[in-house]
């Protein structure tokens, strides 16, 4: 068949016919012969290239010229010539558009609302897309029972558009698909605002109650728009003006456009827009931290009329009322990310929705990424997250379409001082007070005195957020992008200057944490050792970064300061952190490397290496009190009563040393069968120790005499554990939380029923667990060795006894634990004993902790059942 001939070149003919003068009504009846030619598929017997790409040409020709002839019949028949088509291709926007206008124009509004609604599912579940913003304003204008107009194949320019103002901005609210978790308790509040008076001793004319300034303030990306659409929606003639992509100088243009006020050259703006603007229920100014200016005095202005305002910095005008909105909670978070990127719930989603800060925008661009990436993948890619979320919506605003977008839009609006103490603060890891911000990133060119300014600030932007009373933090999104800027800055001239600037700003981070370090260190001897707890655990952030980034004088220093904070509450990281004296640092003071060497002991100690322990804390020259402590500890566990007694009682100096130098003698005492005098000296560390009112020094002494007493008055002594532990707890007191327990388990199964001591001992295993301390986990699982057999349980008390490390015990102990292997013995046979002995020795210290725990449930379960 020659070309001319052919269906197709036919089509096109008809098609440049009816294109011709360019008009709706000219060729009609051209479009409806290129219409009548269409025969279904084009060329399916031809599914490669280059003939798939000319069916889909002809296509897209056919539709084209189907929406332009189905403009020229009667809607129903409209309908009816679309509907086929129209459901091949439900992801078809003209299609749909056009089939809705149809039915609309036809009567059939329900029926036009489902056309949509099946596009805006196809286009989701397909292509993975928001419907557009055509399909959004079609089903906004159909749900306000307004009627659809067609668009004209070539739409012309409005005459009446104001120079300089985008033509969408007086777009009304936005319409998003997605659902919206986690906001109602804000929304609840926001519509309270927009419901009170404004806050005013004198009433101004204007609607009534919630007239004047309404400011939603917080970080971008973290919802200020999704809160604030979804709260006015259903309020109908809502004014909204996106204001993100306006120059302050357009923005009262922009609003007249988005309230519908029509100046003339000789009006005043300002009057003329108030007096459009009231008009409308409520007014929303979006985006406008870059316009901050024209927006308040634009806000004075519309006094009577119902502005909300969404900003990362407030106004700061008379009257106005800002709700401060934050990252979500972890729950709320965590369940927008498995909606979002249909996962389950589970501790790696928990992680995600924590490193980007619980804010929305991070988290829903982070789940475009899951779908591809898989969570476990993208959790261990999260340090790169500003190159990493880059998949936003294609409909978004550009700003919010990546990750790194949205951050570099807030540090754009920043002068170069505020920017410059952003790019400083990113040093911190964790939270720091305004004093430290001082310390740490205060220079000729920044000075002490703009710091406190400056940093009030970045926290109206939303750029720094309050992190507790008196303490402040970065997002850990702003921290990431202000690294990569400081760190740009290294490559950018000049090299040396910029260099020399941040490896400052890093080596008087480290200082100043290690000064914090030693000052909280003192207040872990006082009264006040809770919230010295509370502060270190909130400072270890940036501990690590200060003992990473330090010298060895700083890393020994820091070392020194954490061994009482390390080895109460069994941090052995940081008690890991005195290795650092091996190395060479002149100019540290004996005592602070002494001290360091005790950390670096005490670690060695609680993990069962005995020897190194030793050889540690010997090194200490002078030894000071943790060195005599850890020393008196190493001999205690090795049952060596003398050395022991000999390194507590050189614990002298400030009264909690001399107090733990008196539990520890006591402890000797009490072991070594010397009861009467163990509880002399307990008693009187006891008293030493509530004179302090330190929580930590009277729970140590508590558990001493406790001990002392055991068996000479096992309720009393049962009631001082109980106390001590109570006391240990308020301080995170790991050690005697868990050694009082262990001793309240010890004495219930010697003068107790051995049910209740089986019971209380998973919680001693609990706690030991959480401790982490090899050395004195394993000293209590041999007293439930002897318990296990108390009630019976013969075979798992000699599989423990044969896994658990040989080590020296006290006389008493020795003789229950004999009497306890003898009794087993008597009642399985040697031979059962030594294969049971063969499997215990092949458990490693993980199978001997989940023996016992298994051990005791199925002993609880045979006791109660007798």
């Amino acid at each position: 068949m020659t070309a001319p001939r052919s269906d197709s070149a036919r089509s096109d003919g008809a098609r440049s016919d009816g294109n011709d003068g360019g008009g709706r009504g000219n060729g009609g009846g051209a479009e409806a012969e290129a219409v009548s030619l269409w025969r279904g598929v084009p060329l399916p017997e031809f599914p490669g290239e280059p003939f798939r790409g000319i069916a889909a040409r002809l296509t897209t020709l056919y539709r084209a010229a189907l929406v332009r002839h189905v403009r020229t019949l009667d809607p129903t028949i409209a309908a009816d010539r679309l509907r086929e088509t129209a459901d091949a291709d439900p992801c078809w926007e003209d299609g749909a558009v056009e089939m809705a206008t149809a039915l609309a124009a036809a009567g059939s509004r329900s029926e036009a609302l489902e056309t949509l609604r099946r596009h805006c599912a196809a286009v989701i579940e397909r292509l993975g897309l928001d419907p557009s913003e055509r399909v959004r304003g079609a089903q906004q204008a159909l749900l306000r029972d307004r009627q659809l107009r067609p668009e004209p194949a070539a739409r012309a320019q409005p005459t009446t558009r104001v120079a300089g103002v985008p033509r969408d901005l007086a777009l009304r609210v936005p319409l998003r698909y997605s659902s919206f978790l986690g906001r109602e308790s804000e929304r609840q509040q926001l519509e309270r605002l927009l419901a009170e008076p404004e806050p005013e001793s004198a009433p101004r004319p204007g609607p009534g109650p919630g007239s004047g300034p309404v400011s939603v303030v917080g970080p971008g990306g973290v919802g200020k728009t999704r809160l604030v659409a979804e709260t006015v929606r259903a309020w109908p003639g809502v004014a909204w003006v996106d204001a993100a992509d306006v120059r302050e100088a357009d923005f009262l243009q922009a609003v007249a456009v988005g309230v519908g006020a029509r100046m003339t050259p000789h009006d005043v703006p300002l009057a003329v827009i108030a007096e459009a603007a009231a008009r409308h229920p409520v007014v929303v100014l979006d985006n406008c931290e870059h316009v901050l200016g024209a927006a308040a005095e634009l806000a004075e202005a519309l006094r009577g009329v119902r502005v909300v305002v969404t900003s990362q910095e407030s106004l700061r005008v008379d009257g106005e009322r800002v709700l401060r909105l934050g990252p979500l909670s972890p729950e709320a978070a965590g369940r927008l990310f498995c909606e979002r990127a249909r996962v389950p719930s589970s501790a790696a989603v928990g992680e995600i929705v924590a490193r980007l800060d619980l804010l929305p925008l991070a988290i829903e661009l982070a789940a475009v990424q899951a779908g591809a990436l898989g969570v476990d993948e993208l959790v261990a890619r999260l340090d790169d997250r500003l190159d990493l979320l880059d998949r936003g919506r294609r409909g978004a605003d550009p700003r919010h379409r990546t990750l790194r977008a949205v951050v570099e839009w807030s540090f754009a609006l920043l002068d170069e001082a505020s920017a410059k103490l952003l790019r400083r603060l990113a040093v911190f890891a964790g939270g720091f007070t305004v004093a430290a911000a001082e310390a740490v990133t205060a220079d000729e060119w920044l000075p002490r005195a703009r710091i406190a300014g400056l940093l009030a600030g970045l926290v109206d932007r939303s750029l720094v957020v309050r992190h507790g009373a008196g303490r402040f933090r970065l997002l850990e999104t702003v921290r990431a992008y202000a690294l990569e800027q400081a760190g740009a800055g290294l490559a950018a001239g000049p090299v040396r200057h910029a260099a020399a600037e941040f490896t400052g700003i890093l080596q008087r981070h480290a200082a100043a944490m290690a000064a914090a370090a030693e000052e909280l260190d003192s207040r872990m001897r006082g009264a006040d050792q809770a919230s010295a707890v509370r502060e270190i655990d909130a400072l270890l952030p940036d501990l690590r970064l200060a003992y990473s980034r330090g010298d060895a004088p700083v890393r020994i220093r820091l070392a020194a300061a954490m061994y009482r904070y390390g080895y109460r509450c069994q941090q052995y990281e940081v008690l890991a952190w005195g290795r650092a004296v091996e190395a060479d640092a002149p100019g540290v003071p004996a005592a602070v490397r002494a001290d360091a060497l005790a950390a670096a002991a005490t670690h060695a100690w609680g993990r069962g290496d005995l020897a190194e322990a030793r050889r540690f804390a010997t090194a200490a020259d002078p030894p000071g009190a943790p060195a005599h402590e850890v020393l008196g500890d190493v001999a205690l566990v090795e049952c060596d009563a003398a050395t022991a007694l000999a390194h507590y009682r050189a614990m002298d100096g400030e009264p909690v040393a001399r107090v733990s130098g008196m539990t520890g003698e006591a402890l000797v005492l009490a072991w070594s069968g010397r009861s009467a005098e163990a509880v002399e000296v307990a008693s009187a560390a006891v008293e030493l120790a509530d004179g302090t009112g330190n929580p930590g020094a009277r729970a140590e002494a508590r558990y001493g005499l406790g001990e002392a007493l055991g068996d000479l008055d096992p309720a009393a002594a049962l009631n001082l554990l109980a106390e001590a532990e109570t006391l240990a707890g308020t301080v995170d007191d790991r050690l005697f939380q868990a050694a009082s327990g262990s001793a309240a388990v010890a004495i219930r199964s010697r003068h107790g029923d051995p049910a209740v001591a089986l019971a209380a001992f998973r919680d001693v295993l609990r706690l030991w667990r959480r401790a982490g301390n090899d050395t004195l986990r394993a000293a209590a699982l041999r007293n439930l060795v002897v318990l296990l057999v108390r009630v019976g349980e013969d075979e798992t008390a000699v599989l423990l006894d044969a896994a658990l490390p040989q080590a020296a015990v006290y006389p008493a102990e020795a003789a229950r634990r004999d009497r306890a292997r003898a009794a087993a013995a008597e009642r399985l046979g040697a031979g059962r004993v030594a294969e049971i002995t063969r499997r215990g020795a092949l458990l490693g210290a993980a199978g001997v902790t989940e023996e016992a725990a298994r051990a005791i449930d199925a002993a609880l379960a045979r006791v109660r059942h007798r």
